[in-house]
């Protein structure tokens, strides 16, 4: 369940925000859309969303903010622009690393390979994978922590039609497991196959929330696409014409209903005046029958009265009255009524017509020179332009696929075809996960070999010109460090494994759309900090032994001498690379970049050393500089043991200008870090 309120993008100067105001929510169960054209504002709302821009507004994911979530990628599987990866890691490495964040097995990646169909391309190096492959691995890193959440921009750019309805299927099975999709998207024909809810966005505003069936009825229409330089002119002269037709329609509806309503008056006349008609036939009839025979009687009766049965005619007669026809009690409410019902049928004639006209006219105008048009035919407007004299380019049908009417979209959209889990639950990470995620890190690319290998190499030839021109001391020759070098080749080489730690994490943030802030978490930290120590401690060990070997075989065994105290030797070599690779770490993690963090660390034996030997010059501050040594002689007074010999080598490396340099750096470089982390967490929107 995705609930976003007020979601308001922070304002630049002179320019309106990315996303304005955006309110909406993306029920389990349902797979909602983001639609919009370029620039509407789709990817600006979901990385306001998930927190990675600055801005107004808040944002849930199932009733939690995204900062109170303590695995984000356990939760949300996102997607943004390309799969952030180094282009040297395989496709398998790259999750397996991933995986190890999110705290899941390695197994796991083979997992989602598949469900994405990349099995075949496990090995392959991510630069080598063609974009469509990319969109997959993305789609399979969003799959990798088993979210209940999915939060993808543009999932199905660079895929066939083919690749685009296994997406939708996937998808749509996400979605039927209860779990809340919400993606972008441009193609307002191919979202109805998918989505549930359709959300439209214009300039960063929401202009409709619409279900997929509405959508597809009122915004999916057969239209005629036009070019033409007067595509303005066009659509005025299209939109007038249809305007006048409207008119003249509306004109000839109201006097077909006022000609149908006389007709229905006079037929109702006419009916009336013939029922009137007969009845007072029929009463005419009756009453001469009736005075007829009255006329009788009374003659009969005068006949009998009158002497010799015959009287004088007239004689005694009384006036007859002749009953005058009523019309009947329900004639006239029968006439009042049938009058309403004429006038109820003309009414409601229009109704009836403009529910027949399922598909209006009008006109879009797309940009300068093109419009679409709905609800008239494509030999329509080329006759109107033709009349008008404009010049059309283009002029084509295009006709809308009503995704909801489709078979495809029928299913996509049935709760009960609800089909099998995609992925199987997944327990709660363990404590090392941060370690195996650094270590997968390190060692998943050639380029720390390749560093390796190539310090190894420089420090056996310096090593060796060393020994045979007889300069340098102990130190110099095992390390095979030239005084012309700030640092021995190893110790370089340790630094910038160090800077690639944290350079490569801002160069390819892998973990930035699951929201890890790597430098924010102590647990990576710490992670980082024993992988750079065990790293540096494996090229200061392969160097002295391959120097030594290499000295014994070429130069002679009076080329390095054994000295008495060696493990304080090796030791102050041990301390020396790892105290520049973490160095290189945290200068790299306060400057986020590699090549600053190389650069600090260069500049620690040309800088800092000059200001420390100074310092070691001064009488205010001799007795402080000299602690180490002081201190050194107190251990060195006591009965050998492991524990005295290490403390002895510590003090020995801190007695030196480098030492004392490289020791002031990471302090200083541990608390600049330390700044960089509590200012990113104020900052955090």
């Amino acid at each position: 369940m995705i609930q976003a309120t007020g979601l308001t993008s922070a304002r630049h100067r002179n320019h309106a925000p990315a996303i304005d105001d955006l309110t909406f929510e993306a029920p389990p169960g349902h797979v909602t859309a983001l639609l919009g054209g370029p620039g509407a504002g789709k990817t600006s709302a979901l990385r306001l969303l998930l927190q990675l821009d600055r801005g107004h507004g808040s944002a849930f994911f199932r009733g939690r903010p995204l900062h109170r979530i303590r695995r984000p990628a356990r939760e949300i599987g996102v997607l943004l622009d390309d799969v952030p990866g180094h282009p040297g890691r395989t496709v398998r490495g790259h999750l397996r690393m991933l995986g190890a964040a999110a705290g899941v097995p390695a197994a796991r990646a083979d997992v989602v390979l598949d469900v994405v169909g990349l099995t075949d391309l496990a090995d392959e190096r991510l630069g080598d994978l063609a974009f469509g492959m990319g969109r997959r691995l993305g789609i399979a890193t969003a799959l990798l922590g088993d979210p209940h959440t999915l939060v993808l921009d543009e999932p199905a750019r660079g895929l066939s039609a083919r690749e685009t309805h296994w997406l939708n299927g996937l998808l749509r099975g996400f979605a039927d497991q209860g779990g809340a999709v919400l993606i972008t998207t441009e193609d307002a024909e191919g979202v109805t196959h998918v989505a549930d809810r359709v959300l439209t966005l214009e300039a960063g505003r929401l202009v409709a929330d619409q279900a997929v069936d509405e959508f597809a009825r009122t915004r999916l229409r057969p239209r005629v696409v036009v070019r033409s330089p007067l595509a303005g002119r066009l659509a005025a002269v299209l939109e007038e014409e249809a305007h006048a037709a409207r008119e003249a329609a509306e004109a000839e509806r109201r006097a077909e209903r006022a000609a149908a309503a006389e007709a229905a008056a006079r037929a109702q006349a006419e009916e009336a005046a013939a029922e009137g008609e007969a009845k007072v036939g029929v009463t005419v009839k009756g009453g001469l029958g009736c005075l007829g025979r009255a006329k009788g009687k009374a003659k009969a009766e005068d006949d009998a009265a009158a002497p010799g049965g015959a009287g004088a005619p007239g004689a005694g007669s009384e006036p007859v009255t002749v009953p005058v026809p009523v019309p009947a009690p329900g004639a006239a409410a029968h006439a009042s009524a049938a009058a309403p019902d004429v006038g109820a049928a003309a009414d409601m004639e229009p109704e009836v017509e403009e529910e027949a006209v399922a598909d209006p006219f009008s006109v879009v105008r797309d940009d300068e020179t093109r419009i679409s048009v709905y609800g008239l035919p494509s030999a329509s407007v080329g006759e109107t332009a033709y009349r008008h004299g404009i010049v059309v380019h283009r002029l084509v049908e295009e006709t809308a696929d009503l995704g909801p009417a489709t078979p495809a979209g029928i299913r996509a959209r049935d709760p009960q075809a609800s089909p099998s889990r995609v992925l199987h639950r997944l327990r709660l990470p363990g404590p090392a996960w941060p370690m195996r995620y650094e270590l997968r890190r390190a060692t998943g690319v050639r380029t720390s070999w390749l560093i390796g290998a190539v310090a190894l190499a420089l420090s056996l030839l310096a090593s060796v010109l060393l020994a045979r021109e007889g300069g340098g001391g102990e130190l110099h020759r095992l390390t095979g460090w030239p005084a012309d070098l700030p640092l021995p080749p190893i110790a370089i080489a340790a630094g910038l494994l160090g800077a690639l730690a944290f350079g490569d994490e801002f160069r390819y943030p892998a973990l930035a759309p699951a929201r890890d802030a790597v430098p924010h978490q102590l647990g990576l930290l710490a992670a980082k900090f024993a992988i750079c120590a065990v790293g540096a401690t494996l090229l200061s060990l392969g160097a002295i032994v391959l120097d030594s070997a290499a000295l014994l075989l070429l130069v002679g065994g009076n080329a390095v001498p054994l000295p008495s105290d060696w493990p304080v030797l090796m030791a102050s070599v041990f301390g020396l690379t790892i105290g520049c690779s973490w160095a290189g770490l945290l200068a790299a993690g306060v400057f986020r970049s590699t090549a600053l963090g190389l650069a600090t660390l260069l500049a620690v034996p040309l800088l800092a050393v000059p200001v420390v030997r100074r310092a070691m010059d001064e009488p205010s501050l001799h007795s402080l500089v000299g602690l180490p040594h002081r201190l050194r002689a107190v251990a060195l007074d006591r009965p050998p043991s492991t524990l005295n010999r290490g403390v002895a080598a510590v003090l020995r490396l801190a007695g030196q200008p480098v030492g004392q340099a490289l020791m002031l750096s990471v302090a200083v470089l541990l608390f600049a870090y330390a700044l960089t982390g509590l200012r990113g967490r104020r900052a955090r929107p």
